[in-house]
């Protein structure tokens, strides 16, 4: 008995009907985020204020939020859909989210408000130190000096000691040597120090570059005449001004303490003296008293003088003496011929200086000149 063969059955699909109705939209998700609507002002650190939000669905108490602008806040409340009460996790004395903005600073609206990350354990450095460090963490020290006074510096390949310089010695730039550096001594004279810019008188200087400036900004001296002269004793010794004596003939003399003019006490006795301030040519008075020794004729400046007559003068001594620093040559130019027409031997001009003098001496009939 034989068995009928197998057969395939195929169903061919039929055609495609039509779309059914779309189905209803799901509810949106809640956003994780939200923004400011309002502004509010930065509390004190672990202050809290209540802020007003767009959305505060997503938050929940004891959540570390992140505003902008502010930094991060912990939730404390939620009071309501669109507000939170935030506190501001700043602490500076434990160190505790540091970096928010200061108290008072005012939190502009649509800054956003987002979750932020609880900030972990404060993390410790152990173990044992290496590299050009030695000893173990939290305190290694620099494993690269081991004398007093030694520096840690570079060669320009590796971590390098330098060595301790000479007492008194300063440490300089050097780029020709191999460490770039060099302890040497202070070399005014600019060869190997560079020294620029005047020292202040607090700092033992002058505060000035020139050499008079350098001079007037130590020196007491203020007026033409003036001189320099010591005060006091000892280590104490102090530079004063001497001003130049307002009488004309008066002399420098020591009064067993210190420098001072003193009019000449024998002058009267023994010279006569004649001040002439008038203008160039100066003309010599004759001796109105023989018995004197001579006369002693002062002028204020360079010019001319004419000597009196040799033969009524007498056998006696003149003594010119110029008051103040000549400005130009000569300084003083004596006449040719006395006041007698006689002639002045070896007459011509001389230059003098302040406080110089010139004598002329009469030799009976002739003026002849003696500069000392």
């Amino acid at each position: 008995m034989s068995c009928a063969e197998q057969t395939n059955i195929v169903i061919t699909p039929g055609p495609k009907g039509a779309d059914g109705t779309n189905g209803t939209n799901g509810t949106d998700g809640t956003n994780a985020f939200t923004a400011l609507t309002a502004s509010f002002v930065m509390p004190v650190e672990l202050g809290d204020v209540t802020a007003t939000v767009g959305n505060s669905g997503w938050v929940s108490i004891g959540q570390v939020l992140y505003v902008q602008t502010a930094g991060y806040m912990s939730v404390v409340a939620v009071p309501d859909a669109t507000s939170v009460t935030l506190r501001n996790l700043e602490d500076s004395t434990s160190g505790i989210y540091s970096g928010n903005t200061v108290a008072g600073t005012t939190i502009p609206a649509t800054s956003t408000v987002s979750a932020g990350g609880v900030q972990g354990p404060a993390g410790t450095l152990t173990g044992a130190a290496g590299g050009d460090l030695t000893g173990t963490y939290p305190n290694p020290t620099v494993n690269i000096c081991n004398l007093k006074g030694q520096l840690s510096s570079h060669n320009g390949s590796n971590n390098a000691a330098f060595g301790v310089g000479t007492d008194k010695h300063i440490l300089h730039a050097d780029s020709t040597e191999t460490i770039g550096l060099q302890y040497r001594g202070v070399d005014l004279s600019g060869t190997t120090t560079a020294v620029s810019g005047a020292v202040a008188l607090a700092n033992g200087g002058t505060g000035q570059t020139t050499k008079a400036l350098a001079f007037d900004a130590l020196s007491p001296l203020t007026h033409v005449g003036d001189l320099l002269v010591g005060q006091a004793s000892g280590p104490s010794v102090t530079g004063v001004r001497l001003p130049v004596s307002s009488t004309v003939g008066d002399i420098l003399t020591s009064n067993g303490t210190t420098a001072a003019w003193t009019t000449p006490s024998n002058a009267g006795t023994v010279f006569e003296i004649e001040a002439y301030t008038g203008t160039t040519p100066w003309t010599v008075s004759a001796m109105s008293d023989p018995s004197k020794m001579g006369k002693i004729f002062t002028i204020p400046d360079a010019g001319t003088v004419v000597l009196p007559d040799a033969t009524t003068f007498g056998l006696k001594f003149l003594y010119i003496q110029l008051l103040s620093p000549p400005t130009s040559s000569p300084s003083i130019v004596i006449n040719a011929t006395d006041t007698g027409g006689h002639a002045v031997l070896n007459h011509g001009s001389t230059h003098l200086g302040d406080g110089d003098i010139l004598w002329v001496l009469n030799n009976g009939t002739n003026w002849s000149k003696i500069t000392i």
